[in-house]
């Protein structure tokens, strides 16, 4: 049963990104983001967790959307985020992931940063039975990639944009979980807008806990009701030569 204090975050919140929504015409956050073919390659970790997912070889297709939070152009930093989304068991699966912190507590805390390079994680808990997760991903690129979508494209179709999935016990060591290939085309979204719900489109076996997934699927459901304006310019900003 939801806690009253739980409920009054929630409203607010969901208050709070239904305005942002109609002022901005759209997302109230990650506003523009390019999309590119995604590959899961899993071979589970090195312990079982009890759920397929993490304990169960399988290759995966699907999208990934790369985004800055704010928008702020480039060479500011911002909260990068990665968006997956792809079909397990005859249904669609979403996970988000940003940039955060390394350390055990920095991966609870949003990390702006310059770079598409580095750790992502999804900075709230899933569950596996009766204990309790975070996922991540550590994007690998030859150089340490600029945070421009100009850059991010150039890298893609230079070839794939490989990333290592992690899972990791909110104080555990991370583990390998396996690999995400990023593979061009690169495209813009603004004419098609992808949205992402993982409360909606949780992984097979591995559902969101906690209340603070349940204080944003609030704000998600109400910045969703407005819909993107399509054709927005996307502003990727310019990047160093590589």
């Amino acid at each position: 049963m939801e806690q009253p204090w739980t409920s009054l975050v929630r409203s607010g919140l969901a208050a709070t990104f239904g305005a942002a929504a109609h002022l901005r015409q759209g997302r109230p956050l990650h506003p523009s983001g390019l999309v590119l073919d995604a590959r899961l390659r899993l071979h589970g970790t090195p312990r079982p967790w009890g759920t397929p997912f993490l304990d169960r070889p399988a290759e995966l297709r699907g999208v990934a959307r790369l985004s800055r939070s704010v928008g702020v152009p480039w060479p500011l930093p911002d909260i990068l985020g990665i968006a997956f989304r792809w079909q397990q068991e005859g249904t669609s699966a979403d996970l988000l992931l940003a940039t955060t912190g390394r350390t055990v507590l920095g991966r609870r805390l949003l990390r702006p940063a310059t770079r598409w390079t580095g750790l992502y994680t999804s900075l709230f808990p899933y569950r596996a039975g009766e204990r309790r997760l975070l996922l991540g991903a550590l994007l690998h690129t030859p150089d340490r990639l600029p945070a421009t979508f100009g850059a991010l494209a150039r890298a893609a179709e230079d070839g794939p944009l490989v990333l290592e999935l992690l899972a990791a016990a909110p104080s555990g060591p991370w583990e390998l979980l396996g690999q995400v290939h990023l593979t061009a085309p690169a495209a813009p979204d603004e004419d098609r807008p992808m949205r992402f719900n993982p409360l909606r489109h949780p992984i097979p076996g591995l559902p969101p806990a906690s209340w603070l997934n349940e204080v944003r699927d609030g704000a998600y459901a109400a910045a969703q009701q407005v819909p993107d304006q399509p054709g927005k310019p996307e502003k990727p900003g310019k990047a160093p030569a590589r």
